[in-house]
């Protein structure tokens, strides 16, 4: 029992002096230029900028950030077949849709901070647990949880809810359209279609099946983290709590803590440099159709960097969530400094959460030094 405590107990501070070391810093900054690609990148693109230009053009501005994030669903399941992907991309559309009801409710109900972080919070730890138990790749849970934040200031009387749930399933339909656009083409062309067996387990099998352990366990400390990153910028006097909730998730939707430690890391770097990019937009009064263009261009760089390296992903998508947020109900320069301060305390929660539960056979002196 003794020798179990100490493991445990050396576990957890070889865990926290491992996110101190210099290489660990150095290693965020590698890239693996190889597996750098377009194609899908512009979809994702297309998809954005299709449901910005669409609530621009009706008068809708104000729900077009919603639109552009159900859209988003197409950023997920790249490497998929496609007839493994449009039965993924419904459950993610089914998700986000969801994740902007909830936080519409909790703005229509104006629910104290209290119950929103917990809200929140419980609908973190769910969308990871459900990503991951579905091997779905993508931006991960983060997007479910900015869904259901932006949601929240959005909503303040039933018609902002019926706006807001209705533009995010516009935006779905548009994302998923674009993700299997070149299915969809192929098929309309009566090309040949690769008819190679794919094998794979059906969603609903999987649907049944219980989650694994490690599963269960990150999806609580997600919970944990996100909660107690929020409610600590809130006790600092922050603006925006749940940006730090999100920075915690952001760092903790890997299982192992070697990732935790990296994403984490990847992001605040990121971040920092990011919130100079969207002070310097945001400072420059783009206006509406100025900001779609800069969106765009920050949504395209995010995805061709997203399998390369994270830390130019997050440097490019900090201008792009925040001007996403302008363009409903307009920000200062000074939201940017804020989301660094948010993103840090959530980083920091993430990495001491993970490292208090890590296990001993995640020690991370027990990893090989290539693992990702």
């Amino acid at each position: 029992m003794t020798t179990s405590l100490a493991e445990h107990a050396r576990a957890r501070h070889d865990a926290l002096t491992h996110a101190l070391r210099p290489s660990v810093w150095r290693a965020t900054l590698s890239a693996d230029l190889a597996r750098l690609s377009v194609a899908a990148p512009l979809r994702v693109g297309f998809a954005v900028a299709c449901t910005l230009v669409i609530g621009g053009m009706t008068g809708h501005r104000d729900v077009a950030g919603l639109a552009a994030l159900g859209a988003l669903i197409a950023a997920f399941c790249r490497a998929d077949p496609f007839r493994v992907r449009a039965g993924r991309l419904a459950v993610l559309a089914i998700g986000i849709v969801t994740s902007v009801g909830v936080g519409a409710v909790l703005g229509l109900t104006d629910a104290p901070v209290a119950a929103e972080i917990a809200a929140i919070s419980v609908l973190a730890g769910a969308a990871a647990l459900g990503v991951a138990a579905l091997h779905i790749t993508g931006p991960g849970a983060i997007v479910f949880v900015f869904a259901a934040n932006a949601a929240t200031g959005f909503t303040d009387d039933a018609t902002d809810l019926t706006r807001a749930l209705s533009a995010t399933a516009l935006g779905t339909v548009v994302g998923a359209g674009a993700s299997l656009a070149p299915w969809i083409w192929r098929r309309y062309r009566a090309t040949a279609i690769d008819s190679t067996p794919v094998h794979y387990h059906s969603l609903w099998r999987t649907l049944r099946r219980r989650p694994q352990p490690d599963l269960l366990i990150n999806s609580g400390r997600i919970v944990v983290a996100t909660a107690a990153s929020a409610a600590i910028a809130v006790g600092i006097g922050f603006s925006h709590p749940m940006w730090a909730a999100m920075g915690a998730l952001a760092a903790m939707q890997g299982v192992s803590y070697h990732l935790t430690v990296q994403r984490g890391v990847q992001r605040l770097l990121g971040n920092i440099v990011g919130a100079v990019v969207a002070a310097a937009l945001l400072g420059m009064g783009l206006g509406y159709w100025g900001a779609v263009i800069a969106i765009v261009a920050c949504q395209v760089i995010a995805e061709i960097w997203a399998p390369v390296n994270y830390a130019v992903t997050s440097l490019a998508v900090t201008p792009m969530a925040l001007l996403l947020i302008a363009v409903s109900a307009g920000l200062s320069p000074q939201a940017a400094i804020d989301r660094v301060a948010d993103t840090l305390i959530g980083v920091v929660l993430g990495i001491v959460v993970a490292a208090m539960t890590i296990s001993v056979g995640d020690h991370p002196g027990r990893r090989s030094a290539g693992m990702s």
